[in-house]
């Protein structure tokens, strides 16, 4: 080992002060050559770093994943079989903490109660509501009018259905 080695900075200290841009070890650098040499390879280093840039994806990346999509779609009963799933999981849970908590309980009783109630009202409100339409001769004109709705909601879906797939688009 030659005498400057020995009294060389660790590495670790060495790029700890330059980062820092002051230290006893800097000092020691600018009359140790070899440690010139490590801190020149370093800022090298860097720079060449720097200049890297991530590559791009290829060009038709995002059509040849949708062509993938496209052609793998997901079966229909695994789709209902995990949405059945998830509904059943979250209906024990909710059935769960309605069991286990008396607060829950007593409001999920009210609701009922007050359903009960006010479904009457309601019911009532809607026949007398069918009368006045019946009564008014207004109800053909209800019935020209959703039909003019619901065959435009019909129709958009089904131009929605032939419109292009995302792998033409």
């Amino acid at each position: 080992m030659t005498p400057t080695s020995i009294e060389c900075p660790d590495l670790e200290v060495l790029f700890t002060e330059l980062e820092a841009g002051e230290g006893p070890a800097l000092e020691h650098a600018e009359r140790c050559p070899l440690c010139t040499a490590i801190i020149e390879e370093h800022r090298l280093l860097e720079k060449d770093l720097c200049r890297l840039a991530d590559p791009l994806p290829p060009p038709d990346l995002v059509h040849k994943v949708m062509a993938r999509v496209a052609a793998e779609p997901t079966p229909v009963r695994r789709e209902l079989w995990t949405g059945l799933s998830i509904l059943g999981a979250s209906l024990m849970m909710g059935l769960g903490l309605l069991l286990t908590s008396d607060t829950a309980l007593s409001g999920l009783g009210k609701s009922v109660a007050r359903t009960l109630v006010g479904g009457t009202a309601l019911t009532e409100a809607l026949l007398s509501g069918v009368h006045a339409l019946w009564s008014t001769a207004a109800g053909p004109l209800v019935a020209l009018v959703a039909f003019v709705v619901l065959s435009s909601v019909f129709g958009l879906k089904r131009l929605a259905r032939s419109g292009p797939t995302p792998s033409q688009a």
